[in-house]
């Protein structure tokens, strides 16, 4: 029989049992009527648990592992600037990731934003995904039942901007403008079932839908910029915790490439690469105009859920930004996961070094010298003269003449994947430098007169590739032989130098050339 001290031991303990359990009870009550105090919170509301929304002041999201492509390129990071990590490095997602925020107050949508603070203006970039949008097919939108919400004081202070502020860029694109011309946010006053999740959604429908507003349809680098900010805007979307998903990310390539879609939102023709936006899903990218006409398909757009995508605008991306002072970023792998994904999408191989021989060597390897030739505009004067002289100092050199725009994307990536050195003048075509081998190789970029543009050189290092330029004459358009077409009339009266051709002494243009070969061999 137990003892009367037992008794007594017992009794203290179920009182200090109960004494803990008021204790902890009046704190979860006291935190319950603070977070109901807040307007800002949304968890206290009478409405029906959203499947998507995390609470609304959530700080920053945490960060999962990064894609494979990036394994080899973190190995060996080389010291540099601050400002080189923060736009060439996984650390440009880490600061989206920890700039996030909810902007949906109620309803059965949420809308998480994701915004940069990298510019030198201090001008803030977004993207954003949109969980449990549906198809309106009569305003020819998708529609999130949202109402939003303005940043609460401590997402002010971390520099998260209301929605209304997230910026729209050049040739009316980026976030702002796809939101306001093909995203309606609002409340749905319908008497419409509220929309299932994404995950219960039948198999064979995509649940993720990017929605593309293309600024350009024939500038190779605008192409290759915004694809590349599609490409850093999945990144983030796989490396991010979703609070919907019990800590898995938002886009898991495992489950959701296979559902997901690149649609089309602009009316340009399908110009160059539309193929590669479907870099990330490996499906053709669709057409919003083809979906709202196909009515079996718009009615399943409309009936079944999806997360929309709105990504970081070309014009954003932060090669973009790199692009007027000189900037020696030589760790960039942002920039090479983008190149290898490019051309593992084409199937494009890596030829083999062919090793150069002493300059004392009496037969030294070939060097392959492509230049680019343009034949509309930004010409340079007498090149053939020129690349003859090349041809005849240098016998071991070989001399091609292209036209990039009168061959296949996937002939230039296997041209770019064999040249030494590049050679033209200042214009979109060394886009290509990027595609260029890695640590191998000359870029020699002819700029014009009052042309101060840096960004090919910055390129040129981010690829650890040897960069030599000088200026040209500028001769306005009519003051050389050859003739320009119907429209030289009116381009001489804007002649700058973006139509201009250049001219350069040939005793000036082959010490860019001897400087190149003596850097490659």
């Amino acid at each position: 029989m137990a003892s009367p001290a037992s008794f007594v031991f017992a009794r203290r303990r179920r009182i200090q049992l109960l004494a803990v359990a008021a204790f902890v009870l009046v704190i979860v009550c006291l935190e319950l009527y603070s977070l109901s105090r807040d307007p800002d919170s949304s968890y206290l509301r009478f409405e029906w648990p959203n499947p998507f929304r995390g609470a609304p002041g959530a700080k920053a999201r945490p960060a999962l592992a990064l894609p494979a492509e990036y394994d080899e390129l973190l190995e060996h990071p080389v010291p540099q600037s601050e400002y080189c990590t923060e736009r060439f490095t996984p650390s440009y997602l880490d600061g989206f990731r920890t700039h996030a925020i909810q902007y949906c107050a109620t309803g059965s949508a949420a809308l998480h934003c994701f915004q940069g603070h990298n510019r030198p203006n201090g001008e803030i970039d977004s993207v954003c995904i949109g969980q449990g949008a549906t198809l309106d097919v009569d305003r020819k939108q998708f529609a999130l039942d949202c109402e939003l919400r303005d940043p609460n004081a401590a997402e002010s202070e971390r520099g998260l901007i209301p929605f209304d502020q997230i910026r729209g860029e050049w040739y009316d694109s980026g976030p702002r403008f796809t939101f306001d011309h093909f995203v309606h946010i609002g409340r749905d006053s319908s008497d419409a079932p509220a929309p299932t999740t994404p995950q219960s959604s039948p198999s064979n429908t995509p649940k993720f839908a990017l929605l593309a507003k293309r600024e350009s349809n024939s500038n190779i680098w605008h192409c290759l910029m915004e694809i590349m900010t599609m490409t850093m805007s999945f990144d983030l979307l796989r490396t991010t915790a979703d609070p919907s998903r019990e800590g898995g990310p938002f886009f898991d390539d495992r489950e959701d490439v296979p559902n997901t879609e690149v649609i089309v939102v602009d009316d340009l023709t399908d110009g160059l690469l539309l193929d590669l936006w479907a870099l990330v899903t490996g499906r053709p990218p669709i057409r919003l105009k083809d979906i709202l006409e196909d009515k079996e398909k718009a009615q399943t757009f409309a009936e079944v859920p999806r997360s929309i995508i709105v990504p970081i605008a070309g014009a954003a991306n932060p090669i973009w930004q790199n692009d007027w002072d000189d900037h020696d970023c030589g760790h960039a792998p942002m920039l090479r996961a983008f190149s290898h994904r490019v051309l593992g999408f084409y199937g494009i191989p890596t030829p083999a070094l062919i090793p150069h021989a002493s300059h004392s060597s009496s037969s030294p390897a070939p060097v392959n010298l492509t230049y680019i030739n343009r034949t509309d505009k930004r010409r340079l004067v007498d090149d053939e003269a020129l690349l003859a002289a090349v041809e005849a100092k240098y016998p071991h050199v070989r001399v091609r003449s292209v036209d990039f725009s009168a061959i296949s994307f996937v002939e230039q990536l296997q041209l770019v994947r064999e040249t030494d050195i590049l050679l033209g003048v200042h214009g979109a075509g060394f886009a290509h430098t990027m595609f260029m081998r890695n640590d191998h190789g000359a870029v020699v970029e002819i700029r014009p007169a009052t042309n101060d543009y840096r960004g090919f050189r910055n390129l040129s290092v981010m690829k650890g590739l040897h960069y030599f330029t000088a200026y040209g004459a500028q001769v306005p358009v009519g003051k050389q032989p050859g003739k320009r077409g119907a429209g030289a009339a009116t381009l001489a009266k804007r002649a700058s130098w973006h139509f201009d051709d250049v001219k350069m002494e040939k005793e000036e243009f082959m010490k860019l050339i001897d400087d190149a070969i003596a850097a490659v061999s």
